[in-house]
């Protein structure tokens, strides 16, 4: 996050000189934020809410990014992911979420209709990627509250892994990316690149140094022999030159700044000048014992070389699995007591959607539902819910959603049941993108049907195949069916991820599993997912090729007779209930796969295969 103003003021500082020829660490997170923001500054005036980079055009202005400091003779040692946050962050981390579901909020209520249409050439300036993209530019407010590119980090983490230059370099690491990011540095020397001023009071030892993404910069623009330049702010030398050492240092400064909410001047004075004994006083412990790279996994633990195949949320509630203990009841109060603010959680992207509408992640829940059952595998105690945080509401105690883990026999009927449907897709449907869309029709239709509502996805197929496209904008039923969509592949990524991790570390999994797991081999990277701008098209073609009779078929239940969506915009606020109470699995178990279909004959012979 950083502190305010903090980093301005030591900058100052710092020392312009060169990074050629020197080795540096990268803070993942924060270059891929960067660049995403520049790439959002290139977007035309007419855009709407809608209007993001395409993954794969943020992911090559990131590889790009750094091929241009390779280009320029600096050394790239490690690119550091977080790949699990510790309970003392989730306070701060659950207030964010509540600011951005806040933001969404507020963009329904001010765009009733939608957003207007993505210009085709919306991004066409970004052709190769330059260190420009991360140089200092004035902030917009308005591009600050629009909604970020909900799957941002894991689809740039995905395509640099897949890099040969840069796959081997990239570490998703049991904790947060800036902390290993300063131990790296402190242990091996070199310069730090990030964003985050946090870093400024990091101990980066004696050979090490931070520089803000922004300060990198080549000495010649027009040449490469000349190399890259860099402001580098070492800790030592801030500490000498304001001559603060024996006072605490920088990190005794922001801990004034940060307490008495003043400026780095007036922090830099009581820390001078102030008589109490700080420095000892169990605020500033606990402020310092904040700057300590705590260890959650041990080093010799085998699920440490597989978190960087992992996308960061799903590996985080891997760690959590793992570092999960028993509940244990106190005998004095009777209440239950658990390690973190919260039992097993997951924090889902925030995803586009009309939050007049049931969260976009809903229909998706029972596969979620079979991803937390098999993570159980690694939880030295089970447990029988997993906390889900989509999104949040002043209004609610901001606690999340309880969603119920199912048991290891109702799982391995829900491997068998999705293992079907992705057969039967298969057998009816040409293409793998049809397929997977398919399957979120079906799970549209599945989940639509026990809740006895109207079906989105059919409504918006009859839409789509009924009537002329529109040319001035997305609907925030189109808008919202997108992020079901996406919602149902990362559901499956997850999955499958989960499945790759346990499998990987031995366990023994019944063939319903293995044999789901197998299917989900196929799943296309974030970079394939289909977004707003192509959904239309694909739910005409879908319609073309009878998709809503198959998907009917293989669910077991009648064709459903096509709807018109409504042209209220505050409909679907009426139609809303609840969203807050533990999501069971009750609901679905009326669905059926179709009588004609056998899934332990299928299982049978995927097993023989």
């Amino acid at each position: 996050m950083g502190i305010r103003g903090f980093g301005q003021a030591v900058q100052r500082y710092g020392v312009f000189s060169s990074l050629s020829g020197e080795e540096t660490v990268v803070d993942g997170p924060a270059l891929i934020h960067r660049i995403s923001e520049a790439c959002m500054r290139q977007r035309p005036s007419e855009s709407g809410f809608v209007c993001h980079p395409p993954y794969s055009l943020l992911s090559r202005m990131v590889i790009g990014w750094l091929d241009e400091l390779r280009n320029h003779n600096v050394i790239v040692r490690k690119i550091y992911f977080d790949g699990y946050l510790p309970p003392s962050k989730w306070d701060v981390r659950r207030e964010r979420l509540l600011t951005q579901s806040l933001n969404m909020k507020a963009l329904v209520s001010s765009e009733l209709f939608g957003s207007p249409k993505t210009p085709e050439n919306a991004f066409s300036d970004l052709v190769k990627a330059d260190m420009n993209l991360t140089r200092r530019a004035s902030r917009s407010s308005s591009i600050d509250k629009l909604p970020k590119p909900p799957f941002m980090v894991p689809a740039v983490l995905e395509a640099l892994k897949a890099s040969d230059d840069w796959g081997e370099l990239v570490l998703v690491v049991p904790g947060e990316a800036d902390m290993f990011c300063a131990r790296d540095v402190r242990e091996n020397g070199g310069t730090l690149l990030t964003t985050d001023s946090d870093l400024l009071i990091q101990d980066l030892g004696p050979h090490g140094s931070v520089s803000f993404l922004w300060d990198v910069v080549p000495a010649d623009p027009t040449s490469q022999e000349l190399g890259m330049m860099a402001c580098k702010i070492s800790l030592n030398d801030v500490n000498c030159q304001l001559g603060i050492t024996h006072f605490g240092g920088l990190p005794r400064v922001a801990f004034e700044k940060q307490k008495g909410n003043m400026g780095f001047n007036m922090a830099l004075q009581n820390a001078r000048d102030s008589r109490e004994d700080t420095l000892n006083s169990l605020e500033y412990r606990t402020f310092v014992e904040e700057l300590i790279l705590k260890e959650y996994i041990p080093s010799d633990h085998p699920i440490l070389s597989m978190l960087s195949g992992l996308d960061p949320r799903i590996s985080e509630i891997v760690v959590q699995a793992l570092l999960l203990e028993r509940r244990t009841i106190s005998p004095e109060s009777g209440t239950t007591t658990i390690r973190g603010p919260e039992t097993l959680s997951m924090f889902l992207p925030i995803v586009v959607e009309n939050r007049n509408r049931k969260s976009a992640w809903t229909a998706s829940t029972n596969v979620r539902q079979i991803a937390y059952s098999i993570l159980q595998h690694l939880m030295p105690h089970k447990t029988s819910t997993v906390i889900e945080y989509r999104t949040l509401d002043p209004s609610t105690t901001l606690t999340g959603r309880q969603v119920e883990i199912p048991s290891s026999g109702e799982t391995e009927n829900d491997c068998v049941k999705l293992t079907t449907a992705f057969v039967k897709l298969a057998e009816n449907l040409p293409s793998p993108d049809m397929q997977w869309l398919a399957f979120a029709v079906y799970q549209d239709l599945e989940w639509s049907t026990s809740e006895q509502r109207s079906s989105l996805a059919n409504a918006l197929v009859y839409q789509a195949t009924s009537q002329s496209k529109d040319a001035e904008g997305y609907s925030w039923d189109l808008i919202h069916f997108t992020a079901q969509f996406q919602a149902c592949l990362y559901s499956l990524r997850m999955g499958k991820q989960i499945l790759d991790v346990v499998r990987s570390l031995g366990h023994g999994l019944p063939a319903p599993m293995r044999i789901l797991h197998d299917h989900l081999a196929s799943l296309p990277p974030i970079q394939k997912w289909p977004t707003v701008e192509h959904i239309h098209d694909m739910l005409s073609n879908f319609g073309t090729l009878e998709g809503l009779t198959i998907v009917t078929g293989v669910l077991g239940i009648p064709n459903i007779k096509p709807t018109e969506l409504s042209t209220d915009p505050g409909e679907s606020k009426k139609r809303r209930r609840g969203d807050h109470d533990l999501l069971s699995r009750k609901g679905r178990k009326g669905s059926k796969i179709s009588p004609s279909v056998n899934p332990y004959a299928i299982l049978s012979q995927a097993t023989q295969d």
